[in-house]
Parts: C-alpha cells; sequence; structure tokens
C-alpha cells in the first residue's frame, strides 16, 4: 500500500526497499523500544544486510569490513518504515554516494555525517531527487 505522497504508485517499489522497510520494521517488532537508536547496515545495490543491529553507527560502519561505502546506516525509529519511505531514503543515499558525499567514516567519532530528516514530505521527495529545498548546507552559509 502506498503512502497518499508516494510517486511510485504507477511503477511499483523496488525489492531493495522492500528489503530495508521489511528489516526495519523486524528490528522495531521482534525488540521493541530497546531497538530505538540503534543501527544496521544495507547495501546501496540491493538493500541486503546482515541483520545485526549495531548500537552506534560508528560500530555499525567498521563492521562493514572496509566496504562501508558501499552501505547506507539506517537508524531505528520508534515508528515503523513504510516501503515508500525506505524507496526516498534508499534513493536519497545513493544520490549522495553517486556525488561523491562520504556519509560513513570508520574513524569519525560518530562514524560519519547524517542526512537530516526533513520536516516535510515535499522537502524528503525534494532531497531525493536532488533539487533545491528550503535547507541551507552548513558549507554554503
Amino acid at each position: 500500500m502506498h503512502q497518499s505522497w508516494c510517486q511510485q504508485k504507477a511503477f511499483g517499489h523496488s525489492d531493495a526497499a522492500k528489503r530495508i522497510s521489511d528489516l526495519y520494521n523486524l528490528h522495531r517488532l521482534a525488540i521493541g523500544l530497546d531497538a530505538v537508536g540503534k543501527y544496521f547496515a544495507s547495501a546501496l545495490s540491493d538493500g541486503r544486510s546482515d541483520d545485526t543491529l549495531y548500537d552506534t553507527k560508528r560500530e555499525c560502519v567498521r563492521h562493514q569490513h572496509h566496504n562501508e561505502q558501499y552501505y547506507t546506516f539506517i537508524r531505528i525509529g520508534p515508528q515503523s518504515m513504510t516501503v515508500c519511505d525506505a524507496e526516498v531514503m534508499l534513493k536519497t543515499a545513493r544520490t549522495l554516494h553517486d556525488n561523491g558525499l562520504k556519509m560513513a567514516d570508520p574513524d569519525h567519532a560518530r562514524g560519519g555525517p547524517d542526512v537530516i530528516k526533513r520536516l516535510s514530505v515535499e522537502d524528503q521527495m525534494a532531497q531525493s531527487r536532488g533539487s533545491n529545498t528550503n535547507l541551507i548546507m552548513p558549507w554554503e552559509a
């Protein structure tokens, strides 16, 4: 079932987004509130994971065996993740990777920078398309 804002209604969602959504929700339901704030890694190519929750992003990045640039690192929140949400998140991560932004750094104290989630669906969609939004990045100030 698509969200009302979903732009994939006519095409369906990728298997990678379905895997990410399923894994996120499985961790969230199986562990409950203890999963909130923990991370898992998911491959940018196909959404596959090692199915392990890590306490910190840095620990999650370090366990990808020097292949961290090919993964996105997802933090579990109190809410569930729909396939539509996962598709937008994955598209955003792939866009950042394709444009050379390094989101994982095993030597960084927190594992590397994180993308700030947008307040509105419109801003989140613009971010995934690589369009301009109302967010000013620190290096643009």
